[in-house]
């Protein structure tokens, strides 16, 4: 893999990725492009602002005709200072084209301004441990499922990453509202309808217990990354990028 010169990380915010994606938005909305040209439409045009790598998935878990946006890490590539952020699409299997509303794709762009949001806040936990990883959340759940679940959830890091996603969420969801964003992370949730959110994949995990450590946790860090969910940046300073 080659290696990549320094890139400045702390350049991007949530308004600059959601605009690098939506500059696709004519090439997309209206069209019908199989899955894999839109896969390759996506990364390409990416790669031509920052340096990712990029991964295709079939899932008959991804509803139909809808492109779920991931992402992923490598400490252990990032280390060797190679690319170390992977994009990553996942397609229902049945779907052999893509079709996007525009009201569609821009929850798709915003779903890719998160996800890399996400994976840049990782890259600033190793890099300031010096790529020492840590422990998943040690979990006693009896269902295997829901353990690995918590497992991952459970680890700080993913608490911290998950918890900015879940500030910006709210901060969207409220139009900055802090009042409005604090009484939905204290309400009790448990059989009620409501949008999916990160928020809610953590009380689906952790059985909609708020006294719960983890859910403590993210709900004390989400508060915390308000005022940073305004800017669309999860820090202020940037000596962390520098290596």
């Amino acid at each position: 893999m080659a290696r990549i010169s320094t890139f400045n990380w702390s350049q991007l915010d949530r308004q600059t990725l959601f605009n690098i994606m939506y500059e696709l938005r004519e090439r997309i909305v209206g069209h019908t492009l199989p899955s894999q040209k839109f896969h390759d439409l996506i990364i390409k045009h990416v790669k031509g602002y920052i340096p990712i790598k990029g991964r295709k998935q079939l899932s008959s878990e991804v509803q139909k005709s809808w492109v779920y946006v991931g992402g992923a890490y490598y400490g252990d590539l990032d280390k060797e200072r190679n690319t170390s952020i992977e994009l990553c699409l996942t397609f229902n299997p049945k779907d052999k084209a893509v079709e996007m509303s525009g009201r569609r794709f821009t929850r798709f762009c915003i779903g890719f301004a998160d996800t890399i949001l996400h994976e840049i806040i990782h890259m600033r936990q190793f890099r300031k441990r010096k790529f020492k990883a840590l422990p998943d959340y040690p979990s006693t759940a009896t269902r295997i499922n829901q353990r690995k679940e918590q497992e991952y959830l459970g680890n700080f890091d993913e608490i911290d990453a998950y918890s900015f996603n879940i500030a910006c969420e709210l901060d969207d969801k409220f139009n900055g509202n802090i009042k409005k964003i604090v009484a939905y992370l204290n309400e009790d949730q448990k059989g009620t309808r409501r949008t999916h959110n990160s928020f809610r994949m953590y009380l689906k995990a952790f059985g909609h217990d708020h006294n719960h450590l983890v859910i403590k946790r993210v709900k004390k860090r989400a508060i915390h990354y308000l005022s940073k969910a305004v800017n669309g940046k999860p820090f202020r300073s940037v000596d962390w990028i520098n290596r």
